[in-house]
């Protein structure tokens, strides 16, 4: 009888173990690709929206020339599907920086290149009632506007945990060379039932410099200042 008092509290216990784990991260959550048309047409009847915020941040990394992180936010409008909803885009922008020369300590002056790989921010609950991509089905978290604005490279995959969200992108974001054009990635967006505040997003570099010295890890991560939905009862 022991025995099976014993297993039965373990049984418990994993399986809330298993659901608290599920419920706090949400691992390589996948966004739909789409046309502009398919995600303002769900804000305003005329299928295109008016930006209510729009930003662009100077991403510090180490490069020549400029690299940038714009985002933007937009209402829905009475009637539509996002009606009292909040749209909020993303793109970082690194097709004027180019490679450059830095002084790396005990190392000399090395030629870098630097590359992006994620993006993270604390945005909150994420509305998942509409369909993005006109597949019938709603449920979608995010998307990426792959035809109809500028960018090519896209989303991989992103991870929820608590609040905060983590976006992957499906190939490095590099600076250009002296003959060839940085990268820069689709806008990519949620949708939240929120107004927008200020939030501190953390941009990460690949290998970065820590490949030619160990020293420089923690060149690896850069803070920019986004809009992202409130949280809670703020105002």
């Amino acid at each position: 009888m022991t025995g099976r008092v014993t297993a039965l509290i373990c049984g418990v216990l994993g399986l809330v173990l298993i659901t608290g784990c599920r419920s706090r991260s949400e691992l390589r959550l996948k966004a739909v690709n789409v046309p502009a048309s398919a995600i303002y047409c769900l804000f305003d009847p005329s299928c295109a929206v008016t930006f209510t915020n729009s930003s662009t941040t100077p991403i510090p990394i180490s490069s020549g020339g400029t690299s940038f992180l714009h985002a933007r936010s937009f209402a829905g409008k009475p009637g539509t599907p996002a009606s009292g909803l909040y749209g909020y885009e993303y793109r970082i922008d690194l097709s004027k920086a180019v490679e450059t020369i830095v002084d790396v300590e005990d190392v000399g002056k090395v030629k870098y290149m630097p590359c992006l790989q994620t993006i993270a921010l604390e945005f909150g609950p994420i509305i998942d009632t509409l369909d993005y991509n006109g597949d019938g089905k709603a449920g979608d978290l995010a998307y990426v506007v792959t035809s109809g604005g500028p960018g090519k490279i896209g989303l991989d995959s992103f991870e929820r945990y608590h609040n905060m969200l983590t976006f992957r992108f499906d190939s490095p974001i590099c600076a250009g060379g002296p003959h060839s054009e940085g990268d820069s990635t689709y806008f990519f967006g949620l949708v939240s039932a929120r107004p927008s505040r200020f939030v501190t997003a953390t941009i990460k570099e690949t290998t970065g410099l820590s490949s030619v010295s160990p020293k420089m890890k923690k060149n690896l991560r850069h803070k920019v200042q986004v809009r992202a939905p409130q949280i809670g009862t703020e105002e």
